[in-house]
Formats: C-alpha cells, structure tokens, sequence
C-alpha cells in the first residue's frame, strides 16, 4: 500500500539533495560556467552562488591572474566567462524588471 503524497516529499527531498550537492560541490557537477547556466535544477540565486566563488580572487591562478582554477574543477577557466555568464543572470532579472515596470500606457482619444 502506498501513502498517497509520500512520493512526492521524497522527490521533494531528492531534488533538494541534487541542489545542495550542486552547490556544495559544483566541480562533481559542473566544468564550465556555461554548464552552471544551463542547469534546469537550481535557481538563478543558487547559479550565482557558484559562478561568484569562482570567480572570487581566492582561486585566482597565480601567473595568470585572468584564470580562476576553482578546487575539484579539471581545468582552469577565464575570470571574463565567470563574468559573463553572471551578467547573463542579471539580464535575465533585468529583463523580468524592466517588464514589470512598464507603464500602463493610457488609451488615446477622448470619452465621453
């Protein structure tokens, strides 16, 4: 016998689990800050999250300040991609914004 809304808490539960492992540990899931956008599991607020801890000076790579080498990751990536794909989030939110604040626009011509 099944009780009816179990599965869906433990789906729930699951798919909060793939997020929190997402962020605590984007380098078991993630390569590229392209790959960090594209992910259809986490919110915009958590996607930055990861893409600002990389792009953070404290992964610079030391010759090549242009590079981050966040720990985990296979490679290094360039510091302008992090950025990028972070200002990408924020044309997205800037997008959503600008759409809610646009003036109601008044009908032209007079009424009696």
């Amino acid at each position: 016998m099944t009780i009816e809304g179990k599965t869906s808490v433990n789906s729930a539960k699951t798919l909060d689990a793939i997020s929190a492992s997402h962020i605590l540990r984007p380098h078991q899931h993630f390569s590229h800050p392209d790959e960090v956008l594209a992910s259809d599991r986490m919110t915009t607020e958590e996607k930055r999250a990861i893409l600002a801890s990389w792009a953070s000076d404290l992964h610079a790579v030391e010759s090549c300040p242009e590079l981050r080498h966040p720990p985990g990751v296979p490679c290094s990536m360039r510091c302008r991609d992090i950025l990028a794909a972070l200002k990408s989030l924020d044309r997205g939110r800037q997008d959503f914004t600008m759409r809610r604040q646009e003036p109601v626009r008044k009908p032209t011509g007079t009424f009696g």
